[in-house]
């Protein structure tokens, strides 16, 4: 893939997840909160969290380099990694969460950007950057690991904070029991898309190339 396509790629996913911290600190003291408010309620976000992964994912395959953080990002697992959670992001907001509320202005042109502009940009992406089997569904459980790790962060952070990002986690509208049952399925759904990104890799993967441990 032209590096000049995978730095044009990264800039503006750094532009759009730099633009929602803005925004999100502007809401919070709009609304009587802080700024640590709004910096707490940014960082809770899968949205926020996976496009700024997939950002640092493709400004590491930019800048080339098999050691160290870049390396570690290069990997054809973690880059499979975020791409499958990006199609989540993208599917769960259109599914879920859209008709929830009606941007406008920049807020309409960020929540674009971030559900539906970089989903498709990154997936495409990493049909280039990924070599045709370079990952195998030995490589799933590994992968669920990034959105298991996001589903304790988020309930130990709602116990703490009693806040909850998502109405399908709300702990405090739901119970445990309907929030983790949601949880799991929504883990169930990942490890389903990670096997079918397999399947996906072996045909529209990049041609095989030295490849780096997944």
């Amino acid at each position: 893939m032209p590096v000049q396509l995978l730095v044009a790629l990264s800039a503006a996913g750094w532009l759009t997840v730099g633009t929602q911290f803005f925004l999100s600190i502007r809401t919070s003291l709009v609304s009587g909160g802080t700024v640590w408010g709004g910096i707490v309620s940014y960082f809770g976000y899968f949205t926020l969290l996976t496009n700024i992964l997939c950002a640092a994912i493709l400004t590491a395959h930019a800048l080339g380099g098999d050691s160290g953080l870049r390396g570690f990002l290069r990997r054809p697992g973690v880059t499979t990694t975020a791409a499958t959670s990006i199609i989540v992001v993208g599917v769960v907001y259109h599914l879920l969460l859209a008709a929830q509320w009606n941007p406008t202005g920049l807020d309409l042109v960020v929540d674009t950007m971030l559900h539906t502009v970089m989903p498709i940009l990154f997936v495409l992406a990493w049909t280039r950057l990924v070599p045709r089997g370079a990952v195998a569904l030995g490589h799933t459980p590994m992968w669920s690991s990034y959105i298991l790790a996001y589903a304790v962060y988020i309930l130990i952070r709602g116990v703490i904070i009693g806040v909850y990002p998502y109405p399908f986690i709300d702990v405090t509208t739901l119970g445990y029991s309907v929030a983790l049952r949601n949880a799991a399925l929504l883990g169930v759904a990942f490890v389903a898309l990670s096997a079918g990104m397999v399947g996906v890799n072996r045909v529209l993967g990049a041609p095989r190339k030295e490849t780096l441990e997944s």
